[in-house]
């Protein structure tokens, strides 16, 4: 469900910014996350997908459904994934 490819994610770095679906949430979600430092910006990744399954939205259910369906170590490893993209965005600045 992430983009496995640096080229194709859509970095937005002078604001510290990334869209919620670079860090695995709906492929059609273009919100931009924002944070100073890239674990912010995943933990902020993941508050906006609770808030939109809350609001009932079904494609971030899904994308919730998706991590859910993971053991904890590869859960682990999607999320050390998402800060790593952050990371190397982080860097572009």
């Amino acid at each position: 469900m992430y983009a496995s490819n640096p080229s194709l994610i859509r970095y937005y770095v002078s604001m510290k910014k990334i869209m919620c679906s670079d860090l695995g949430g709906p492929e059609e979600c273009e919100v931009e996350i924002k944070g100073n430092t890239p674990e912010e910006v995943v933990k902020n990744c993941q508050e906006h997908v609770m808030e939109e399954v809350e609001k009932g939205d079904d494609n971030h259910q899904s994308a919730v459904e998706n991590m859910q369906g993971l053991s904890p170590e590869e859960r682990q490893e999607q999320v050390d994934h998402y800060v790593q993209i952050c990371e190397e965005a982080f860097k572009r600045d």
